[in-house]
């Protein structure tokens, strides 16, 4: 049977710049799961129609969504927690400003003992230790922050790869799960085609080649506005000696339809 269709599209070709070609959508697309999960809801009865972009699968994130208002939960903690020490660090500097000053007014006077200096001198000392025990927390509490903002992108990347939709305006060809099945990582579940626009694949001779990139193109007899969209400089596999070409057209009423197809000089 192959070998029947190459002959018949070889057939085609040869006659004198008429080819013929099926309509087909624009692009062809294959959706893959992006997590695991048991499917909680397929919508079925979605196939065949245009898009809306709604969720048509749904995989188990009961745990990730949880996780996820825990850890939002617990940014929230951590940023008033942050927003106290910095307060705590401003003051703490104050602080050690004025100790700072107090034992540099006292360290020099002979009427002050060993003994105050030295406590004036511890005192400043704890003062600087505690700033700076202020800004290592403050600095853990950033890289928490980020952890925590990390994780939160994290889990909502998760979830949406549990949640699959089709682009909008695409029509839902198939879906390959029903509701209570395990999917794993890479299984395909659903198919959809771009119908914005009709696609017209045909292998054109060399003879023609030349012709089909700057002549006028005829659909069924009629002369038309379009044009190559794209055209392969290497022959095709299994079309030998032809050259693939695709007609972009605008999208018909029904795909799936065999239309005619001439190259002809302008």
């Amino acid at each position: 049977m192959k070998y029947i269709a190459m002959f018949f599209v070889l057939c085609l070709s040869l006659d004198a710049s008429v080819y013929y070609a099926k309509v087909e959508p624009l692009q062809t697309y294959t959706i893959k799961a992006a997590a695991s999960g048991k499917v909680l809801d397929a919508d079925k009865k979605a196939e065949g129609t245009i898009s809306k972009g709604q969720v048509l699968i749904q995989l188990d994130d009961v745990l990730a969504q949880e996780d996820l208002k825990s850890s939002k939960a617990q940014l929230v903690s951590l940023k008033k927690v942050l927003e106290i020490t910095k307060k705590n660090l401003a003051n703490a500097k104050i602080i050690a400003k004025i100790r700072e000053t107090n034992y540099n007014k006292i360290k020099n006077l002979k009427t002050k003992s060993r003994i105050d200096k030295d406590a004036s001198l511890v005192t400043m000392v704890n003062a600087e230790d505690a700033m700076l025990n202020l800004e290592n927390s403050l600095e853990s509490l950033k890289r928490q922050i980020d952890t925590q903002v990390y994780k939160i992108q994290s889990l909502k990347d998760q979830i949406q790869k549990k949640r699959i939709m089709i682009q909008k305006g695409f029509l839902i060809y198939k879906l390959y799960v029903l509701k209570d099945d395990y999917v794993t990582t890479g299984m395909t579940l659903a198919d959809a085609y771009d119908v914005s626009k009709g696609k017209l694949i045909v292998y054109v001779s060399k003879d023609d080649y030349a012709l089909a990139q700057k002549g006028s193109i005829y659909i069924n007899d009629k002369k038309t506005a379009y044009h190559i969209n794209k055209l392969w400089k290497v022959s095709d596999t299994e079309n030998i000696s032809a050259y693939k070409a695709e007609i972009w057209i605008k999208a018909p009423e029904l795909f799936s339809k065999l239309v005619k197809i001439e190259f002809k000089e302008q």
